[in-house]
């Protein structure tokens, strides 16, 4: 699908992966290492669409690796900040 992707459009690149929901879950380090492989400190972002508020919220997500010493324990989620924008041919006003 990417190659496929980039022929029309061969600017972009892939800088993370989104999902929908509250946060991050327990599949979440999962899906993020396979991202990890494919980019270097990919972004986690997860879009709630419940439209509380009248609009979906967006949180975003890096993984820090948490180590003793030289050796890795494992990686954590850190939320960092994120913004929704959009153009004014991309909103829907109800």
């Amino acid at each position: 699908m990417l190659t496929s992707h980039q022929k029309g459009n061969p600017k972009e690149v892939i800088v993370g992966w989104y999902s929908t929901g509250f946060g991050v879950t327990r599949g979440s380090a999962l899906i993020h290492e396979f991202y990890s492989r494919e980019v270097a400190n990919p972004f986690h972002v997860p879009v709630d669409t419940t439209f509380r508020n009248g609009e979906a919220t967006i949180k975003a997500f890096v993984s820090v690796n948490l180590s003793l010493g030289d050796q890795s324990l494992a990686a954590q989620f850190q939320k960092i900040p994120a913004e929704l924008r959009m153009s004014e041919a991309e909103r829907v006003e109800c």
